[in-house]
């Protein structure tokens, strides 16, 4: 849920904590999952939608979190998800945590709303995800320790440096990423360990029909070849980026990334602009991923206004549309059984 309401009836956005209109303390209820008012009653906090007793999560006294629990001094389901927090005594390190977990947040949610792991079959006990956000730093010898972001077997690591849009914007340009935001990354990432928990274990023949046996084909030697010759010269035919085209595993977590943004964008377009897509699992995904890009033309005239970037393509070929149908497919899988 994106939006909620106050108990004044003004609108709640994501990353609200207070009421421009009354003033109430506003967040999301974990027990009934809504973005809502809290309301304080004979010296107790109670949520306005289903008036449990509610406790805020303990990463508020840092400004991290804006959710509240049914028990006191714990973390909210959510801030569990993450194993390493920068350190607090640098005022910088703490905003940019914030960004972090603000980010990880939108995109836990979109994995429970499409029924993506960790939230399908047996993911969250076999399968567990977690992240650290870690600071580059200096080891005993002086020697420079780069925090490299990445995922391996279920662990998320992000450089915290990528909650710097300074950091990030000179990263893009010399990577020649036409897109690079926190919530990308995140969503890249977690491509990765929907690729090791779920996809290779539920469809993994049509896995390599569409995007190759990883496995064949060397990682390290990808890379190399990557950023020695760059990607092909009709990339966009199969692919859904350039660096797509390095390995597999990077086109399985590119198009993840993509689905991912696609149905955002439809999520936000239902709730704020009163669009009735059909987001389910049975939806027809052709007709969904051609509603979306009607709206991102309309959204990149408005950026390119202002002189901003596009949102996403205008455009997707048959053969990324074949991809991006597999990413929606696995939403129907319950169990490690082919789903196609």
């Amino acid at each position: 849920m994106k939006t909620g309401t106050c108990r004044c009836d003004n609108r709640i956005f994501f990353d609200n904590h207070t009421c421009v209109s009354c003033e109430a303390s506003l967040g999301r209820c974990t027990v009934c999952d809504s973005l809502t008012s809290f309301t304080q009653r004979k010296n107790r906090l109670r949520c306005d939608t289903c008036e449990v007793q509610a406790y805020p999560c303990i990463n508020q006294e840092h400004g991290i979190c804006q959710c509240y629990n049914a028990k006191p001094g714990q973390l909210c389901v959510w801030c569990a998800y993450t194993r390493v927090i920068p350190p607090l005594d640098q005022p910088e390190s703490i905003q940019r945590w914030s960004r972090m977990e603000s980010a990880k947040r939108r995109l836990l949610l979109q994995l429970k709303d499409l029924g993506l792991p960790p939230f399908v079959g047996d993911t969250a006990e076999e399968y567990p995800l977690l992240f650290e956000f870690r600071e580059d730093s200096v080891d005993e010898n002086g020697n420079p320790q780069k925090v490299i972001t990445g995922h391996q077997n279920g662990l998320i690591t992000i450089n915290l440096k990528e909650a710097d849009s300074v950091h990030r914007e000179t990263l893009r340009v010399q990577l020649g990423e036409p897109q690079r935001t926190l919530i990308g990354h995140m969503r890249h990432e977690v491509g990765h360990y929907i690729d090791w928990s779920w996809a290779m274990r539920v469809a993994k023949g049509r896995y390599h029909e569409l995007f190759g046996d990883p496995d064949a084909i060397d990682y390290s030697e990808a890379m190399k070849r990557h950023y020695e010759s760059g990607p092909p010269a009709d990339w966009a035919d199969q692919h859904v980026s350039a660096y797509a085209t390095m390995h597999p595993w990077e086109d399985f977590a590119e198009t993840v990334n993509v689905y991912l943004d696609i149905m955002a964008i439809a999520t936000t377009s239902n709730a704020l602009a009163g669009k009735k897509l059909d987001l389910s699992a049975d939806a027809d995904h052709r007709k969904l991923v051609q509603a979306v890009l009607k709206i991102v033309i309309e959204v990149s005239e408005y950026n390119l206004d202002l002189g901003l970037l596009p949102l996403l393509p205008e455009q997707l070929s048959p053969a990324v549309l074949d991809k991006l149908a597999f990413i929606h497919e696995l939403r129907s899988a319950k169990k490690a059984e082919p789903v196609a």
